[in-house]
């Protein structure tokens, strides 16, 4: 099937850390790759600002979005995200909202501006480890894509 593409969006360094160790403890094969804001994730995506030199890279397989991030919050980035068609993001990876926000509003926000799932973050260790699992195990092992969306077959 090959290896499996992650992008995590988050500005904290102790989640970011939790998040990749969580990720290599499941044994899918994947790729974690980091950004801290979500302008880094726009550009990380259509290879823009500090991103402009390299090549396109394959459409991820799962978004891990943090909300409450600086420059672009995950709300914003998910009305961008959702806007903006091209040709090798025709449909949209899944985006699963990971914050520590329980807000009613930015629960309905978020569904409404497109996210496919809306987690909040567990605070203790074990809890968040086996989240990240049962997230990844979904949307990597079991849910399956429409066939335009599946990266593994291309």
């Amino acid at each position: 099937m090959g290896k499996k593409l992650i992008v995590l969006v988050e500005d904290d360094p102790r989640d970011c850390d939790l998040t990749s160790r969580a990720l290599q403890k499941t044994g899918i094969d994947c790729q974690v790759d980091i950004v801290h804001d979500g302008a880094e994730l726009v550009d990380y995506l259509f290879c823009t600002g500090s991103y402009h030199q390299q090549e396109r890279r394959p459409q991820p397989h799962l978004i891990l979005l943090d909300l409450k991030m600086p420059k672009l919050d995950g709300l914003q980035v998910l009305r961008m995200l959702r806007r903006v068609r091209t040709s090798d993001y025709d449909i949209p990876p899944p985006i699963v909202v990971l914050t520590s926000s329980d807000e009613t509003e930015d629960i309905e926000q978020a569904y409404s501006l497109g996210a496919n799932s809306y987690i909040r973050k567990p605070i203790d260790y074990a809890t968040f480890g086996s989240t990240i699992e049962r997230i990844a195990g979904y949307w990597l092992n079991i849910n399956h894509p429409p066939i335009s969306q599946d990266r593994s077959k291309r």
